[in-house]
């Protein structure tokens, strides 16, 4: 684990991780955690490690863009282009809507995503995937190849089979429940979360 991953670690467990209590996730699910990924979003110090984070995942691969489904890659996105930036090398930055935007553009896409791009999708928090799923099928439709799948917190509750299952073999949480030191149990489910 990189520095910058450390640190980043570090201030999810801090900020981030929610526990005692019962939360609703948006897979539909409850947890006794919760894991409040905005609370580093959109702070200043959890932006710029974000952006190095994503910056050091991608940086080899030869991308055209990266991007996810709004609300959640929206932040990410944007500290990952910043972190382009900063070393001289252009990134366009992208993020799907949930349903076509009903004024101006009516885009589906926001951003100048080109067909045939290659691109990273990203997400903060991942537990079933469905939000990177509903951006994985935005960009296949506009012809898009899929790099690298990024979550920066897997919850362990199964996202990854479901992606194989859809034909993303390229997926990488940056990091997953038990390094914020929660545990999962054998069959991979958060404890305390049920589908």
């Amino acid at each position: 684990m990189s520095e910058v991953e450390q640190e980043l670690l570090q201030l999810l467990k801090e900020r981030s991780l929610k526990t005692g209590g019962t939360f609703r996730l948006a897979s539909g699910g409850t947890s006794s955690y919760y894991i409040d990924g905005k609370m580093i979003e959109v702070f200043s110090r959890g932006a710029y490690l974000i952006g190095e984070v994503l910056y050091e995942h991608t940086q080899d691969l030869d991308l055209d863009a990266i991007g996810g489904l709004e609300v959640g890659a929206v932040p990410l996105t944007t500290a990952a282009v910043i972190a382009y930036h900063r070393r001289g090398k252009e990134m366009e930055g992208f993020w799907v809507r949930d349903k076509v935007k009903g004024h101006g553009t009516e885009k589906l896409i926001e951003g100048n995503l080109k067909p045939g791009a290659r691109v990273a999708l990203v997400d903060d928090v991942i537990t079933q995937g469905g939000s990177l799923l509903k951006a994985f099928q935005a960009v296949r439709e506009i012809g898009c190849q899929v790099i690298r799948v990024l979550a920066l917190v897997d919850r362990l509750a199964g996202a990854d089979q479901r992606f194989r299952e859809h034909g993303l073999i390229n997926y990488r949480p940056i990091f997953t429940i038990q390094d914020l030191g929660v545990a999962a149990d054998a069959g991979g489910r958060a404890a305390g979360t049920s589908s």
